[in-house]
């Protein structure tokens, strides 16, 4: 039964959604009123199709099914299967962020398993990866500590009567899920396995990082060692170099060094390494710093002053949008362009920031104006695919809608 929504006004600002096709923004808007008060609803093209489109003759139940791959792909909803009917549902991922629910109703729709491992990686993400009970970070990636792994806590016990459905649940350490249901006090206090969560969080961005990386860097490593620099000058160094050779350069023009405490203490913690003997030799090979690591630290010392960036969140979207295959030397460029607007630094900020580099770079041709040109080949995945897939599926929509204009 559809029920009275609302829409704020931010989401006509947010990147991923002002990525997609207009059809499938109305979709998404739609879908606020499809799903129940958990924000689960059917996920079927013909039933969405009759709900959402019923007066659109020039949709088929195809371009429906096209426009929900659309919504899927941006990670805005998650598909399932689920009850002993085994239909096919989704889960609208963050919809209490999008509605406030006064008196919510029990949901009749069964929820998505939390045996599955990408259904608790679903609300990983929804929760920011962030402990909902000790308010530290989650590791993205499956560390060796256990105890800081993601955990899926119920808030009203299954004992209780709880149940699995997305507004009972929230994503935790395993430590802290473990304690909160062996301790007996209210108040819940962290525990003490939770030590080293930082370490944790580095290993689990640096195993994000694309495997080339590591492979150039562990090669250059070990020649260097050994006195061979030619023979390490292969085309994938070369990419180190060129990065290096980036984040010098912002080194050497950043604004002088911040004083006080802050200052003394990344100096104490973090000792600088000398400078390289040749200009050719990567730096990140002297310092051993993976390549994120420089860059952020290259940013923030050029951005941070005046700006509210984590860092914690830019290393990541920086080390995400290498593991995706993006060259070193365009994100950097991008990074520039957010930092020089004081822009945040997100995936979905760096899209558009690549699509102005891009094109900026594209020569003037007839109906080329507004195309943006993405990679192909191997590494046109992730964003920049599913970015692909949503422009060409709305030209071919705004070609059906002229063919049939009768104008």
């Amino acid at each position: 039964m559809p029920r009275i929504r609302t829409v704020k006004p931010e989401l006509w600002e947010d990147e991923v959604v002002g990525l997609l096709p207009r059809d499938a923004r109305l979709l998404f808007i739609a879908t606020f009123n499809m799903a129940d008060d958990e924000g689960l609803l059917r996920w079927t093209p013909s039933y969405i199709k009759a709900s959402a489109f019923m007066y659109d003759d020039d949709l088929t139940v195809a371009d429906v099914g096209k426009l929900m791959h659309c919504l899927t792909d941006a990670g805005l909803l998650y598909p399932y299967i689920g009850g002993v009917a085994r239909q096919q549902m989704a889960m609208v991922v963050n919809f209490r962020k999008h509605q406030r629910i006064n008196r919510p109703q029990k949901s009749k729709l069964p929820p998505p398993s939390l045996q599955n491992p990408e259904v608790r990686r679903v609300y990983g993400r929804r929760d920011g990866w962030t402990c909902q009970l000790c308010g530290g970070g989650i590791p993205e990636r499956p560390v060796r500590n256990d105890s800081h792994n993601l955990s899926i806590d119920h808030i009203k016990p299954q004992s209780a009567g709880g149940t699995d459905h997305p507004s009972n649940v929230r994503a935790t350490h395993q430590a802290c899920n473990k304690s909160r249901r062996d301790g007996l006090d209210d108040e819940f206090i962290p525990p003490r396995s939770l030590n080293g969560l930082n370490d944790s969080l580095n290993e689990s961005v640096n195993g994000s990082m694309n495997g080339y990386v590591s492979d150039a860097y562990a090669s250059a490593t070990a020649q260097r060692d050994e006195n061979t620099h030619e023979a390490a000058k292969t085309s994938t160094q070369s990419d180190i170099y060129s990065l290096n050779d980036s984040v010098n350069d912002s080194l050497t023009n950043s604004p002088p060094e911040r004083k006080g405490k802050e200052g003394n203490r990344e100096r104490k913690g973090t000792p600088q390494p000398p400078a390289p003997e040749s200009a050719h030799e990567p730096a990140v090979v002297q310092t051993g710093r993976a390549l994120p690591d420089r860059m952020t630290d290259a940013f923030l010392e050029r951005f941070a002053r005046g700006n509210a960036y984590g860092r914690r969140q830019i290393r990541r979207v920086i080390a995400d949008t290498l593991a995706n295959g993006t060259d070193s030397n365009e994100l950097w460029q991008a990074l520039l362009r957010l930092g020089e607007t004081s822009k945040p630094v997100s995936a979905g900020t760096l899209q558009f920031a690549f699509a102005k580099i891009r094109e900026a770079a594209l020569p003037a041709a007839a109906g080329a104006e507004n195309v943006i040109q993405l990679p192909t080949g191997l590494y046109a995945t992730g964003t920049d695919r599913r970015v692909a897939e949503h422009l060409a599926l709305a030209a071919q929509m705004k070609a059906e809608e002229d063919q049939n204009d009768p104008r």
